[in-house]
């Protein structure tokens, strides 16, 4: 609008490529003038695009995570001390979507920033604060996994609602120590600030202390505790196997022999046959099930851990190597960058919905607003998980599985 103001009776075609240059600044002027109106064109509607692309991911980001953090609220059997944590992370992802994608998006529309010094801090500030918590979040839910796989006993009766407490404190004050970090900086340090744009400080010291601070270190741990989660993990299944199996020769060499020796009398005269192999297929179907949750929650750290790195090593590198080596990258790399880190606070809801089936009965749920039965809907599920269906309810899977077969003869 600046530059509208400053000429004097500007002529249509020159007003025209102004006001269509205005929309994006980072256009260069194209010689000639039969493809500058097509260029720009292409431009704006690559820019329309984007914004879709932003619009819809910021709904999805808000929905998601608003749908985790009312399942731990609403369900009984999510209020647990370990998914207090995914709750932290939950809502550091909520506020990304809420604050910082949209800020990213006004930068993006925007010819210059347009919120003024202010707004620039309060983004600069929510992005580094929500980001960094988001991530030192998902490496203290590879800490606590693998201390509970580890040290299953001694950790179960240590895991408190206290204690979790405790891991986020320590993460929100390492986030926002980042931020707080860069804001000394920019006000004492770096004097390029300027109102036309709003970023972080490209101070070198700055961003090798943040980029270690924020993702490689905590990236380090989680890859080394996965490791060892996984290590861990394959040790305890051969233990496992082997109990197993021991356990199985012995129960069935003690029921051969009560057998062969004949009925047992009872109280009042009635006899019976004694029937441990009904509490050891009990007993095996209650280690079968901790086997198949610890094998999903292992499943489910590791796709969100290879998720976070797709998602953020992108833009910690050209944050890291672009004031080492004094690189000029081109805009629309560091944009999609950018935007490619902030897609994995919508990743993570999609990731708890597919690989854990605790959250994706509520999540249906909640998305069909079916609130009043949530409940009951989670303690049928979880009675079937435990002790399987129901004699009722596999008769008459059964019968409808059996009635074709009758109709037909």
């Amino acid at each position: 609008m600046k530059s509208l103001m400053s000429t004097d009776e500007p002529s249509t075609s020159s007003t025209t490529f102004i006001l269509i240059s205005s929309l994006n600044p980072l256009i260069s002027p194209v010689q000639g003038n039969g493809s500058k109106a097509t260029e720009s064109d292409e431009e704006i509607l690559w820019k329309i695009t984007m914004c879709g692309v932003a619009l819809a991911m910021i709904a999805c980001t808000l929905i998601g995570n608003a749908l985790v953090c009312m399942a731990v609220l609403l369900v009984r059997k999510l209020r647990q001390p370990a998914n207090l944590l995914l709750v932290s992370l939950a809502v550091a992802d909520f506020f990304v979507g809420l604050i910082v994608m949209p800020l990213a998006l006004v930068d993006f529309i925007a010819p210059s920033w347009p919120l003024g010094l202010i707004g620039c801090q309060i983004w600069t500030t929510a992005d580094l604060t929500l980001c960094t918590a988001s991530i030192c979040n998902l490496c203290a839910i590879s800490v606590d996994r693998y201390l509970a796989i580890s040290r299953p006993l001694r950790y179960s009766a240590m895991r408190t609602n206290a204690r979790v407490a405790l891991y986020i404190m320590v993460v929100w004050v390492v986030s926002f120590f980042v931020s707080l970090t860069s804001l000394l900086i920019t006000h004492f340090l770096d004097e390029e600030t300027t109102n036309d744009s709003c970023q972080v400080t490209q101070n070198l010291g700055y961003q090798i202390y943040a980029t270690l601070l924020a993702f490689y270190a905590p990236t380090m741990i989680m890859v080394i505790l996965y490791v060892k989660i996984w290590r861990a993990a394959k040790r305890l299944a051969k233990q496992d196997k082997l109990l197993s199996y021991h356990t199985g020769t012995r129960a069935s060499a003690d029921s051969s022999n009560l057998l062969a020796a004949g009925p047992i009398n009872g109280k009042n005269g009635s006899k019976f046959f004694h029937r441990p192999s009904a509490l050891l297929n009990a007993v095996k179907y209650h280690a079968r099930q901790h086997e198949k949750s610890e094998t999903k929650a292992r499943q489910t750290l590791g796709v969100m851990m290879s998720v976070f790195i797709i998602c953020w090593l992108p833009f910690f590198s050209l944050a890291l190597l672009k004031p080492v080596l004094e690189l000029n990258v081109p805009w629309w790399l560091d944009l999609v960058t950018l935007w490619l880190g902030y897609s994995n606070s919508m990743l993570n809801p999609a990731i708890y919905c597919k690989y854990n089936k605790e959250f994706r009965m509520p999540f249906r749920e909640m998305l069909f607003c079916r609130f009043r039965t949530l409940q009951t809907v989670m303690r049928q599920q979880s009675f079937t998980s435990k002790y399987g269906p129901t004699p009722c309810r596999a008769a008459s899977v059964q019968d409808r599985a059996e009635r074709p077969e009758s109709s037909d003869l």
